[in-house]
């Protein structure tokens, strides 16, 4: 049995990955579920509601964010969110609803939109001319990073990524391909039909993090700052750390003036601010995945006592450190 320390030494080991990028990732702990396999040939339309109905639904308590995807396998569809103009998503592209905001999913002109409880409740539907038709595996992404995680906070509210053209990831394409074969074997629920929805995911998000709209944004443009990137990547690999605006200057060799106004020009936000989130999100994740003492967590962090450790946690996440895992580990009991 490991003791206390040791505990969360080889938790954080195992959860900070090589870059702030797959620490933030890995944080998320991906899951998964294929809900509908369909033709629909037009028109047609399908309302999605809102995520808190979404989760209802699935009995996913609050601890996990779900978010639907649409694949498309042929076809085409247009894809309307929060009262803004249609977006065309076509064949081999996957739009993820990162808002988790009700959409509406249609093709054609006129369809009465069917909402998707009632699709899921008169179960597979395999109608329709494949030559006209579009061909649909939507499913739920579940994420049970912690709030304050940088990714999330980074992503656009809908997430539409190429799949199978020349621009796609061959790793995506492939997680893709098989996901779909499993699915046609009436394989949904299997093994590796859950491990696939992880790399599916994951290699979707990493896909717009390489692309120019990424670049532009606040966290993906810092990770890609030669200065800042530097700093950021110190600070995920040893968050208890003495940091100060000194500290991290130092790391990214520039004086600390100037790297606090690089780094709030780049992030929108202060160098110190981040410190504090990116800490609190640690304290989350070995709160909800190890039993150690909130001593423990609050030294690992750099917090010299629980009080002050304690203040900082409410602060950022509304909850005492106390509070908030032990309504998480209810919550995931209830999910259980």
């Amino acid at each position: 049995m490991l003791e206390t320390t040791e505990f969360i030494a080889e938790t954080i080991m195992i959860a900070t990955a090589a870059t702030p990028f797959d620490d933030a990732l890995e944080d998320l702990r991906i899951s998964g579920n294929v809900i509908l396999h369909e033709l629909y040939a037009p028109p047609w339309a399908i309302n999605v509601p809102d995520e808190a109905a979404i989760r209802k639904t699935l009995g996913v308590g609050d601890a996990a964010r779900a978010l639907p995807f649409h694949l498309v396998r042929a076809g085409a569809f247009d894809l309307s969110c929060d009262g803004g103009a249609p977006a065309r998503v076509e064949a081999g592209e996957v739009a993820i609803c990162m808002s988790g905001a009700p959409h509406r999913m249609s093709f054609g002109e006129g369809a009465q939109a069917v909402p998707l409880a009632q699709i899921l409740e008169r179960g597979p539907q395999r109608g329709g001319d494949a030559r006209v038709a579009t061909e649909l595996l939507c499913g739920i992404f579940l994420l049970r990073g912690t709030p304050l995680n940088p990714l999330l906070a980074a992503l656009p509210p809908v997430l539409k990524i190429d799949t199978a053209g020349a621009s796609a990831s061959p790793s995506l394409s492939f997680a893709v391909d098989m996901l779909a074969a499993e699915v046609k074997d009436q394989r949904r629920n299997s093994f590796t039909a859950s491990r696939l929805l992880e790399i599916f995911c994951a290699e979707a998000i990493g896909a717009y993090r390489r692309s120019a709209e990424a670049r532009r944004c606040g966290w993906f443009s810092a990770l890609d700052d030669e200065k800042i990137g530097r700093a950021m990547r110190r600070l995920h690999e040893n968050p208890g750390a003495p940091w100060s605006v000194a500290a991290l200057a130092e790391v990214a060799a520039m004086s600390p003036s100037r790297f606090a106004a690089r780094f709030r020009e780049v992030m929108g936000q202060s160098a110190m601010s981040y410190v504090a989130a990116w800490r609190m999100n640690v304290a989350c994740r070995l709160l909800r995945e190890t039993p150690a003492p909130l001593m423990s967590i609050a030294a690992e962090i750099g917090y010299g006592d629980v009080a002050a450790f304690s203040r900082a946690f409410k602060a950022l996440v509304g909850k005492s450190p106390a509070i908030w895992r032990a309504s998480t580990e209810s919550r995931e009991l209830e999910r259980a």
